[in-house]
């Protein structure tokens, strides 16, 4: 059966180019991701990128308590995907549409890959989300049922830093509040396999992206990972960004998403380091 939650996307590119879907962080929108939609660079892929139930112009949740958590946002992707005849695709996710991403891992062929951004592969529980997370403001406002507009200003200003201008203040206002409460407490509950357990048993490639000055993610915990379908050998650093490399360095994020998409496409081998694979480091 599928989802009975009604999905707003934003579609761009080639129509019969390889797709790449994007998923925005908690309470942003498909507008996010403005500036791949529109890049030059990549518009020989087939670009969706939709908002999650409770997000931007999506409903609802019908049901809160199934919809809201990792496994619930990866049903829907799957959904969304069937919907749209895509067979393969790569899944590029920020924050937690990056731990959206990672639940996909291994879960249907129609994810052919995973590119994950300000977004760790945790083991479960609360242990786990202090490992690979810092506790702070935003990590607290991050499962805060209402937003006050001081709230909404000080999380698009953590989450964009200098590129906060205000313009997803409304957007972050109108994100459902069941829905940060609902996600929080699904993070605590009895799960299968973690997120790192599926990250280092992926039978898919995986790229892993982390902002040096990353204010909600251990620098040390992304730098620990390992699995043998991680592009590169190890989690892409990049220097000078923090929680949003997407925008902070979008030049090079956009082109690294396009190299790893277009290896994705063709098969090519992703594991082995390469020089390519490295330059994000020196930015």
């Amino acid at each position: 059966m599928g989802s009975t939650n009604q999905i707003a996307y934003l579609e761009s590119g080639n129509p019969e180019g390889f797709p790449i879907v994007f998923l925005h962080g908690n309470s942003f929108s498909k507008e996010i991701f403005s500036r791949q939609l529109t890049s030059e660079g990549l518009q020989q892929f087939r670009m969706l990128a939709m908002d999650m139930p409770g997000h931007g112009d999506s409903t609802r949740a019908a049901d809160p308590k199934q919809t809201y958590s990792y496994a619930g946002f990866a049903s829907e992707v799957l959904d969304f995907l069937e919907q749209k005849k895509i067979e393969r695709c790569v899944v590029a996710g920020w924050s937690l549409g990056g731990q959206v991403a990672l639940e996909l891992i291994n879960r249907s062929p129609r994810v052919a890959g995973v590119f994950a951004f300000g977004a760790p592969p945790a083991p479960n529980g609360a242990l786990g989300l202090f490992r690979s997370m810092r506790f702070s403001r935003m990590l607290l406002l991050a499962g805060k049922p209402q937003f006050t507009r001081e709230d909404a200003i000080y999380f698009e200003k953590a989450a964009l830093g200098e590129y906060a201008n205000g313009e997803f203040v409304e957007v972050l206002l109108s994100a459902d509040p069941e829905m940060r409460q609902a996600l929080s407490r699904s993070l605590l509950m009895p799960r299968g396999a973690s997120q790192r357990e599926r990250f280092e048993n992926s039978s898919i490639p995986v790229c892993l992206l982390h902002g040096r000055n990353e204010e909600l993610i251990r620098t040390p915990y992304m730098e620990s990972l390992t699995s043998p379908m991680l592009a590169g050998g190890n989690t892409i650093i990049f220097e000078n960004a923090g929680h949003a490399p997407f925008l902070e360095q979008e030049e090079m994020f956009n082109l690294l998403l396009s190299q790893f998409c277009n290896s994705v496409a063709e098969g090519s081998e992703l594991v082995t380091p390469v020089e390519e694979w490295q330059f994000a480091r020196a930015a």
